[in-house]
């Protein structure tokens, strides 16, 4: 994956260039600039938070490049579920694929942590925001995460998402 293309910096393979020179996979040809501003149910435009907006589109933040670089992580630790699924392994080379056998299907987990394990998913939105962010940067997958930046999204999701008032709730009924 030695050919980058210009409107996204995406990396590609040479062989699948194509005729035009011009990548379709990442941004159709350079036609797709501009995401779709995101809307609620009731078509209402929903805003990004101000510091989200910054990591996502200032190069002038301190944090950008670390956000950028370890966006799947932030993302990841953050989320009330996994995937779960049966993943086919493909040995040999070629382009990475994922392939998957049955069906996916989510994965949560008790309102409580079982047999003394940590706490995961969804039960860290039931305990403290501060003991849960430092449970999320000590998991060895977050490790390039920043400790701010997940306190942050940890924040706005407790202070903005309706699953996370739902298991607030649970756990005070529980």
């Amino acid at each position: 994956m030695n050919i980058i293309f210009h409107f996204r910096k995406s990396k590609n393979f040479a062989a699948e260039r194509p005729s035009d020179g011009k990548f379709i996979s990442c941004c159709r040809k350079g036609e797709n600039q501009i995401l779709e501003k995101p809307s609620d149910a009731l078509s209402n435009d929903i805003l990004y938070p101000n510091f989200l907006l910054d990591l996502l589109a200032n190069p002038n933040n301190p944090d950008y490049k670390n956000f950028h670089d370890n966006i799947r992580s932030y993302n990841s630790t953050i989320s009330f579920v996994s995937m779960g699924t049966k993943a086919v392994d493909f040995s040999g080379g070629g382009p990475y694929v994922f392939k998957v056998h049955g069906q996916i299907c989510h994965r949560t987990s008790h309102i409580q942590s079982v047999n003394g394990q940590a706490p995961q998913y969804a039960q860290l939105y039931v305990i403290d925001s501060t003991q849960a962010t430092k449970i999320r940067v000590n998991h060895p997958a977050n490790e390039q995460c920043k400790i701010r930046i997940l306190d942050q999204i940890d924040r706005f999701f407790r202070q903005n998402n309706r699953l996370s008032d739902t298991y607030r709730m649970l756990q005070e009924v529980e």
